[in-house]
């Protein structure tokens, strides 16, 4: 049996890519990290590696439902490997940190996420996961209201990380007009990629210390 790896930095991909949380943690929140001054918390970190098991417990109970006997056992030893990665903290942060970096990009080039967008973003997400009972009870354990309320704020950096990334998508088909559209994408994701590092050249990122 051969199973399909799935990458933090691509856990979220099938729900418009990846996020962070809430732009104004609580002053009781621990910071871990600052960007421009900006505080990550840990309770940014504790959501997203939250929204990262959700996907994970979605595969496994796909697989649950596929596989029998020692198929299935190699499975969910597959899936409990991707929780316990799931849960690094350093992988969390990157994340988050790109996010960030790259919605700060995108305000610089004057985008904005307008409340339509994110709701509509936000919608595509919630129909997903209401067709998946495990991804349900996980968020009513969670608490419903408190995870979409989360969930809302990271999209308001998704749709404009979205528009920065449809920006690279336009500049390569111009530059490239016989490409085909796998080329373009690959093009576009490598693109992407130097822009991510280039930006977050320009910002001032602080990893917080345990203890200060």
């Amino acid at each position: 049996m051969k199973y399909v790896a799935i990458p933090l930095t691509l856990l979220l991909a099938v729900l418009l890519l990846i996020g962070c949380t809430s732009k104004k943690a609580e002053t009781t929140d621990v910071v871990v990290a600052k960007i421009n001054g900006e505080p990550i918390t840990q309770a940014d970190l504790d959501f997203y590696q939250f929204i990262n098991l959700i996907q994970i417990e979605m595969y496994r109970a796909a697989d649950q439902s596929t596989y029998q006997g020692e198929e299935l056992n190699q499975a969910m030893k597959y899936w409990d490997a991707q929780a316990e990665d799931a849960k690094n903290p350093n992988t969390l942060l990157t994340q988050i940190i790109r996010l960030r970096a790259m919605s700060l990009l995108a305000e610089e080039k004057g985008h904005q996420a307008t409340a339509e967008e994110v709701d509509k973003e936000v919608a595509k997400v919630k129909e997903i996961y209401q067709k998946q009972p495990v991804a349900m009870k996980m968020i009513g354990e969670y608490g419903e209201e408190k995870f979409w309320d989360q969930e809302k704020a990271q999209y308001e950096r998704i749709v404009l990380v979205n528009k920065v990334q449809q920006d690279m998508i336009q500049k390569v088909k111009e530059a490239n007009p016989n490409a085909d559209a796998k080329e373009i994408n690959m093009l576009a994701e490598k693109k992407y990629e130097e822009l991510v590092v280039s930006q977050m050249g320009t910002l001032e990122i602080e990893i917080v210390q345990k203890g200060k």
